[in-house]
């Protein structure tokens, strides 16, 4: 049996920072009655819904803007606990507070910073207009314009064709009345390159700002609080004053001065945001992936079925398959928020750089992997997790009031944003690469085939996670080399059409490696039940990925055919033999620091799902009894 006191230890861990603001959220969120999920509403209650969840958790200062400059990780902890409550809401706040107010706060200038109460007030709403319908991942060749006229010292803002118009923009159809507009420059007849413009979008009274046109995008397959919109410019005037400044900027003789050279250099600096935002959406993403996974073990552990007298009296988390399928899941998400604690303390270092206008390359560029690895590997678990989760749980999963159904959706939208996850992997591959070859990083050296492991062993199954990385990432490094270098081949081609097996999965591998190895960090620095619970959790972990890959580990004889016929067997005894069915529900609801309450009052399947069934709900929270307002906890 797992001892509560290592259950509030492991989620003090996973929690990580802003404990106090945390708890107060989490507190609030469940006592509102906002808060509540619904459901059976029209679209434009969905949208009104979302924000005024926001303006609530705002108006409450549990995220301020200037939590960028006083308590930067508290950023990140506001969107684990809204990812906890609703999908629409955490995207909503994502735009307003990180996207919008963290570009104005970061590439903004003393003139801009009146802006930046009014967003934590949200007497300014704000969209970041950086997608265009043609221009995604490759935004640096988007087609909208800010031409320079120096007679009225103002920038003429445009859409020139179909696919440049601003595409996917949160907050911008019904809501926000200012975007920060990504456009190319044009300053004396000269491409200057990309740069961030405040544009008004809407007037005070919530009309279509003057040569604005703002069209709704309608529902998606989830997330549909969140008011997509698409934009459109023509002729727009905006005072010269309105681009950000802190890096570019025009004279008052009207000239373009900037202190970055070169087109995409600036680019990477205005669009820095996105890498902040991805941190942002792993940190949304493992929220709803706890509660997933709160809420299926839940139920698990008291839907009864079939057992050995032949009679439903034995609870389905009994079974080796419900506890195979997931008792992973829970062990990875583990590894996963270590890790996400892990790429959140490395940020802060570069941001404090930031902030104090120093700069170390070699640890920024390790920065900018960590922040493009972290987003896949979690939005992917939160899908994976939340998919089995909901069949794990057969009808009930299916139903919206559960919520499983609602992460799938939401994942998907974490998938995609602030790019495209497997997109990512490309770029980590590609600087990883470049890391290796000016001797900024290394490849563990390669063991004999066939080792001496031991799979019981966690420093073993490390070096395992080693070598997969240290082959994979080495043979892209040969191929590259081979084909580029000696053949004489295009590395476009090589890159894009070639070499994608191992791109992708050399980045997969490099990202678990990362996790596994600030996993054990964390083991190490424990002691008594929570090491003993960590071990047996970072063991699950560390077998399920050599599973899941269990071709590579012995086709590329890391592992023998003997020693691959193991680790299933090995994955399901230590499962069994580390934790109980009980272990495994304390553990996803008291050890990964979703408050009770979160879970049980918004999903009926994690708590009195019998009790729920008295009444006709028509599948809806609201409305319920008073007796039932109190779920029995487990």
């Amino acid at each position: 049996m797992v001892h509560p006191k290592s259950l509030e230890a492991l989620a003090q861990v996973l929690e990580h920072d802003s404990h106090s603001k945390r708890k107060a959220f989490k507190e609030y969120a469940a006592s509102d009655p906002l808060f509540v999920p619904r459901y059976d509403i029209p679209l434009r209650m969905e949208r009104e819904l979302a924000y005024e969840r926001v303006h609530r958790v705002a108006s409450r200062g549990f995220i301020s803007v200037f939590d960028f400059k006083n308590d930067p990780l508290n950023i990140f902890a506001a969107h684990e606990v809204a990812g906890y409550c609703d999908g629409s809401f955490a995207t909503k706040l994502t735009v307003q507070f990180n996207l919008f107010g963290g570009t104005l706060f970061k590439l903004g200038g003393e003139r801009h910073e009146y802006l930046l109460k009014q967003v934590d007030s949200m007497k300014v709403v704000g969209c970041f207009a950086l997608t265009e319908l043609g221009y995604g991942n490759n935004a640096v060749e988007m087609e909208t314009t800010a031409v320079y006229d120096p007679q009225t010292d103002e920038f003429v803002v445009n859409t020139p064709s179909i696919v440049s118009q601003k595409f996917w923009i949160t907050n911008g159809a019904v809501h926000a009345n200012w975007a920060i507009v990504f456009a190319q420059l044009e300053v004396a007849g000269k491409q200057e390159g990309i740069h961030a413009i405040l544009v008004r979008i809407r007037n005070d009274d919530m009309t279509v700002s003057h040569g604005v046109t703002i069209q709704d995008m309608g529902r998606k397959m989830e997330c549909n609080g969140v008011d997509n919109a698409r934009l459109w410019f023509k002729n727009v005037r905006v005072p010269k004053e309105n681009i950000l400044n802190r890096y570019s900027d025009i004279s008052s003789k009207g000239s373009f001065e900037s202190k970055i050279e070169g087109r995409r250099a600036r680019f990477l600096v205005v669009a820095d945001q996105l890498l902040t935002g991805r941190v942002c959406i792993a940190s949304m993403a493992i929220g709803g992936t706890k509660v997933a996974l709160a809420t299926a073990l839940s139920y698990s552990a008291t839907r009864k079925t079939v057992g050995p007298s032949g009679k439903s009296d034995t609870p389905i988390l009994e079974y080796q398959l419900q506890q195979r399928a997931l008792a992973p899941l829970l062990a990875r998400t583990v590894a996963l928020n270590i890790g996400l604690n892990y790429v959140k303390d490395r940020w802060l270092a570069a941001h404090q750089r930031f902030l104090q206008g120093a700069e170390d390359k070699v640890d920024d560029a390790e920065v900018l992997r960590l922040c493009c690895i972290i987003k896949p590997m979690v939005t992917w678990n939160q899908e994976n997790a939340s998919t089995i989760c909901r069949e794990r749980c057969g009808g009930q999963g299916y139903l919206s009031v559960n919520r499983l159904g609602a992460s799938v959706g939401f994942s998907h939208a974490g998938m995609t944003a602030e790019g495209d996850n497997a997109v990512l992997l490309q770029k980590v591959a590609k600087e990883y690469l470049a890391a290796l070859q000016n001797g900024e990083k290394s490849l563990a050296p390669l063991a004999k085939p066939g080792g001496n492991w031991n799979l019981n062993d966690a420093k073993h199954l490390f070096s395992l996670l080693q070598q997969r990385e240290s082959r994979k990432l080495g043979a892209l490094q040969d191929a590259v080399a081979q084909k580029v270098v000696d053949q004489r081949q295009s590395l476009f081609d090589v890159w894009m059409k070639q070499e994608s097996e191992l791109i992708q999965g050399g980045a997969k591998a490099y990202g678990d490696r990362v996790y596994a190895e600030a996993f054990l960090g964390v083991i190490d620095s424990a002691s008594g039940d929570l090491q003993t619970l960590l071990l047996n959790l970072y063991r699950i972990f560390a077998l399920d990925c050599i599973e899941k890959d269990l071709g590579y580990f012995v086709s590329y004889e890391i592992l023998t055919p003997a020693q691959g016929r193991q680790v299933g067997r090995l994955l399901s005894d230590t499962i069994l033999k580390s934790f109980t069915a009980e272990d495994l529900v304390l553990i996803a609801r008291r050890g990964l620091g979703i408050t009770e309450e979160l879970v049980s009052k918004f999903a009926p399947i994690a708590s009195d799902w019998v009790g729920f069934y008295k009444y006709d709900n028509q599948g809806e929270l609201t409305g319920v009894p008073p007796t039932l307002e109190a779920r029995s906890k487990l």
